[in-house]
């Protein structure tokens, strides 16, 4: 993706521009998107969940019905994806991927609709692989990776979640629990396209500029 924007700067007259190359990054970083989430939902936090023991047998099924994103929704709406920013860090700017899942029965994103309509007439639906919807779809996994606790240690050793005030043996144990973490440092996850900024004991608010993030 980073070489698209190299290409083709991303503002808005280039939000429509489409290509078989973002056809090709929407539909793996929204495949990658669900394999997270399918992955997450065995962690104990949702085992509350109402009928979770049948969610999650629906990720194994052999015939309908199979797992869905309304299923993924109702496992994971309780973690508010919906308020978390990330940043696009070229621009310093934020917004929001999951947004739409504010309300429990709405509609999904936009960029999820794109990835649908894509996988299933890749040739006839190209035009639905946007600059702007393959970004943002980019957005929603990188959240959904860095939220989930199965990832933490190797995106701590990889500096991708890192603390300036902390080394990676002192910030893997409090990166590894929910929110807020217990530390009074701001701890970040960036890769050269986006960042994110986690709620801590000493840092409970999202960043509201970029500094944080160098």
């Amino acid at each position: 993706m980073a070489d698209v924007l190299r290409v083709v700067p991303y503002e808005q007259s280039h939000f429509r521009t489409y290509s078989p190359v973002l056809a090709s990054i929407l539909l793996d970083t929204c495949s990658f998107t669900e394999s997270v989430l399918k992955s997450s939902m065995d962690n104990a936090r949702y085992n509350g969940i109402a009928n979770i023991a049948n969610l999650r047998a629906k990720r194994y099924a052999a015939a309908p019905p199979y797992l869905n994103i309304n299923d993924l929704r109702t496992t994971f709406r309780a973690d508010t994806l919906y308020t978390r920013k990330v940043w696009l860090l070229s621009r310093g700017e934020p917004s929001r991927p999951w947004y739409t899942w504010r309300q429990a029965n709405v509609q999904h994103p936009s960029w999820w609709k794109a990835y649908n309509a894509a996988k299933h007439d890749r040739f006839g639906n190209a035009k639905h692989a946007t600059l702007s919807h393959t970004l943002h779809a980019l957005k929603g996994a990188f959240l959904c990776m860095v939220l989930s606790l199965e990832f933490r240690d190797r995106l701590v050793e990889r500096a991708i979640v890192r603390c300036r005030g902390l080394p990676v043996n002192a910030l893997k144990p409090i990166a590894a629990q929910w929110e807020p973490l217990p530390t009074q440092e701001a701890v970040v996850a960036t890769t050269s396209l986006l960042g994110f900024k986690f709620y801590s004991q000493g840092s409970p608010d999202q960043a509201v500029d970029t500094s944080p993030f160098y």
